[in-house]
């Protein structure tokens, strides 16, 4: 069994400047990993070689990347995880991430089968005075391959809308049940790939430890050591003015904050 392996989901044959600028930082960073490069078959990766000299391509069916929609049906696919079966932990590294140090033994060692940027009140547009409401977004997040396989197994997901289908269409839904589990058995876990607007980090934040308390979810005051998204300046003064080990959606959220930082680094970021 193998520790850790980087992950980079590529979705396009034209990376803008900034992503090209995430991807650099992550090999030369992490490099001392696996890092897999996952980009649907037949794509062009030549701009990324042109920053990057060689790195190891998965190539999947474009299915998967061919929305958002269908990339979160990746992230909770037994497909996914079982192409790294012989890893220990996963990390995930989008193309609008930035890594400052590698601390990867480090977080493993920590034992939480999941960990991302904190999560405010709003989510993406958090008020001034929000509150944390928990730990959950995945572009740049740790999670351990085995809990999340047997999650995947195990899970019987029904969507919130179904628990208020009347007694008629339950009795049904009752008797259809053991087709339904063998069914979750023998393939893709359906409930979760036909559930609507189920992104895969508020499943790997909210849903996975309601159905299984053994699931470890880092605490925010753990998850803000590790990865900063929305709000970063706020998250940096309670982190005792230090950062994280990396960051998500580095110039959507506060590019000015960020902008020393990642010039700091040897990048010149376009004003």
């Amino acid at each position: 069994m193998n520790r850790v392996c980087v992950v980079v989901p590529v979705h396009t044959a034209t990376p803008s400047a900034y992503e090209l600028i995430s991807f650099q930082q992550c090999f030369a960073v992490l490099g001392k990993h696996p890092i897999k490069v996952i980009a649907p078959a037949g794509m062009d990766l030549i701009r990324y070689q042109e920053v990057v000299s060689y790195f190891e391509v998965l190539a999947i069916d474009p299915k998967w990347q061919a929305s958002l929609v269908a990339y979160n049906k990746l992230k909770i696919s037994r497909y996914f995880y079982n192409l790294f079966a012989n890893y220990e932990f996963l990390l995930t590294y989008e193309l609008d991430c930035f890594v400052f140090e590698d601390a990867l033994e480090f977080w493993c060692s920590k034992g939480y089968d999941y960990i991302g940027a904190p999560w405010f009140e709003g989510y993406t547009d958090p008020k001034p005075d929000a509150k944390f409401l928990g730990v959950g977004n995945s572009g740049f997040s740790l999670r351990r391959v085995s809990s999340v396989r047997q999650i995947l197994r195990s899970i019987y997901y029904r969507e919130p809308a179904e628990y208020e289908l009347g007694r008629k269409k339950k009795l049904i839904a009752y008797i259809k049940f053991p087709y339904r589990w063998l069914r979750n058995q023998l393939g893709e876990n359906y409930t979760l790939q036909v559930a609507r607007h189920l992104n895969e980090d508020l499943f790997f934040s909210n849903v996975a430890p309601t159905y299984a308390n053994s699931f470890r979810v880092a605490p925010v005051e753990e998850a803000l050591k590790f990865s900063f998204e929305v709000k970063p300046e706020v998250l940096f003064d309670l982190n005792g003015t230090k950062l994280p080990m990396g960051c998500h959606a580095w110039w959507r959220y506060n590019l000015a904050f960020w902008r020393p930082f990642i010039e700091g680094y040897g990048f010149t970021l376009a004003e």
